[in-house]
């Protein structure tokens, strides 16, 4: 009888390192540029190529990092100069977003309740020293 236990705990023991040995997080990154971008993760494993994100348009993929990696040191690049470094936890959420603003810079992760803005620059501002004046 207590053969039978040892190798149900042991069954047990395996089926949950094999459901829990990795830590995954859904990554939504979202490009409000006018131009595609091309992007690269880099995680302790090393560096892949995930796709495009065409312009305005979203990109999603699922990150998988092995718990005996974590804390894991990760970095996503889209395009030429813009990239951003985050760390994976066991705490980490499932999911987390990124941002490529409008000026090509990438900001984030995000949670799913975290407050982001985006900024657009709207030509000049012209300031007029003698108010004008309406007439009826």
């Amino acid at each position: 009888m207590k053969t039978n236990h040892l190798i149900a705990i042991a069954l047990l023991s395996a089926a949950v390192c094999a459901g829990g040995c990795t830590k995954t997080v859904k990554l939504t990154i979202m490009n409000h540029s006018d131009a595609s971008r091309q992007l690269q993760l880099t995680v302790p494993d090393g560096t892949t190529t995930l796709g495009a994100v065409g312009p305005n348009s979203t990109f999603w993929s699922t990150l998988k990092v092995n718990t005996s990696d974590l804390p894991a040191s990760c970095n996503l690049a889209a395009g030429a100069g813009a990239s951003q470094s985050f760390t994976v936890t066991e705490d980490s959420p499932s999911a987390w977003w990124f941002d490529i603003n409008p000026d090509g810079t990438l900001t984030g992760p995000f949670g799913k309740n975290d407050e982001r803005t985006v900024t657009e620059p709207r030509g000049k501002i012209e300031i007029r020293s003698e108010p004008k004046m309406l007439l009826k």
